[in-house]
């Protein structure tokens, strides 16, 4: 057994910090105890928050071989099937030449502290898989219909406006998770494809939800999984949807494509934290933080609560200067620069340079 000390430890699904805390870790990597400390450590991770590790729970990262073209309107761009990235991607995935893009971005959002991802891959699901295993990283990824019926267990289609209703029907019957983008633009919106999604489609994952309403989201069943992309909204297309009227549904937190945004899920929580002032959401830092590490836990089983039973997979960061809210520093201004070390079931190693 060893024991873990540190200033904070953000402790099970609801991260409740427990001030001077120590995880005692078995021989397999478990948790066997939570709790305040009171005798021996075997590894003090001085002022510091112990923390799990974050979840990018949407993003595309085959997008990365088009790092920085995002000067297209966003149909142009995303837009199934003729979308430059979509050209782009097919020739580049064809000829092998997206696997070390990939794989140096899957480095960099491990560096991130991101320790889970939910993917959707336009093409070659399993090389995502495998890029982001290669660094430490879990994936679960959705491999695109493209009007296909693709083996993969899960999948997703960019909007269900894309495909007739019987196609999107069968899709359903045959994957085990479907995942699609749910009212991102006001067109797809007022085209009714959150009605498709859900009706027909019937999809576990709904990305983005920026356009919908709270009477719409209210009927939108609690479990499903619904995930907003904070800086890939406001950039594409001005803004943020309703995330206070999400809240029951426990949203996610993702960070969109990789031609767009570096997979920072601090940025990500920094910029909802905000953008909540600017609208007078009463949005605790908490919940913020949550969506970013345990809320996804509770919806798709990823990531790992500092909790007793659960392997240990955590981050501590620095604590730089005395802070009176752990919840607020974290979330409004810790990043990538203060992990000062990955925590892996008993093994403590140290940052990842970017």
């Amino acid at each position: 057994m060893i024991a873990l000390r540190a200033k904070y430890v953000l402790a099970g699904v609801e991260l409740r910090p427990i001030e001077d805390g120590v995880v005692e870790v078995d021989e397999e990597g478990r948790i066997a105890g939570v709790g305040k400390y009171s005798g021996e450590i075997s590894v003090d991770l001085g002022n510091a928050a112990l923390m799990p590790q974050l979840v990018d729970a949407h993003v595309h990262p085959l997008d990365v071989v088009l790092a920085d073209r995002d000067d297209y309107y966003i149909d142009d761009l995303v837009g199934w099937p003729h979308g430059v990235k979509y050209v782009a991607l097919k020739r580049l995935v064809d000829r092998g030449k997206h696997l070390a893009p990939l794989k140096a971005f899957a480095k960099r959002a491990r560096a991130y502290g991101v320790g889970h991802v939910v993917a959707f891959a336009e093409y070659a699901a399993g090389d995502v898989e495998a890029a982001f295993a290669e660094v430490g990283i879990k994936a679960l990824a959705f491999q695109e219909a493209h009007g296909d019926l693709p083996s993969y267990p899960y999948v997703q289609v960019a909007s269900p406006l894309d495909h007739s209703p019987e196609y999107l029907a069968e899709l359903r019957r045959r994957a085990k998770l479907v995942a699609t983008h749910v009212s991102e633009t006001e067109d797809c919106h007022e085209g009714g494809d959150l009605e498709l999604a859900l009706d027909v489609l019937r999809a576990d994952v709904l990305v983005h939800m920026v356009y919908a309403t709270p009477e719409e989201i209210a009927g939108v069943p609690l479990d499903k999984v619904v995930v907003v992309n904070p800086r890939a909204n406001a950039y594409l297309v001005g803004k943020l949807p309703d995330v206070p009227a999400l809240l029951g549904h426990r949203p996610l937190l993702g960070t969109d494509n990789a031609f767009l945004n570096e997979p920072d899920i601090w940025a990500e929580m920094k910029f909802l934290s905000a953008y909540a002032r600017t609208k007078g959401w009463a949005l605790d830092d908490a919940d913020v933080l949550r969506m970013a590490t345990t809320w996804p836990y509770l919806k798709l089983g990823l990531g790992s609560p500092i909790d007793v039973g659960m392997p240990l997979k955590a981050l501590a960061i620095s604590l730089p200067y005395p802070t009176h809210n752990v919840f607020k520093f974290l979330v409004r201004r810790a990043g990538a620069q203060d992990i000062s070390a990955f925590l892996e079931g008993r093994e403590v190693e140290p940052p990842i340079n970017i």
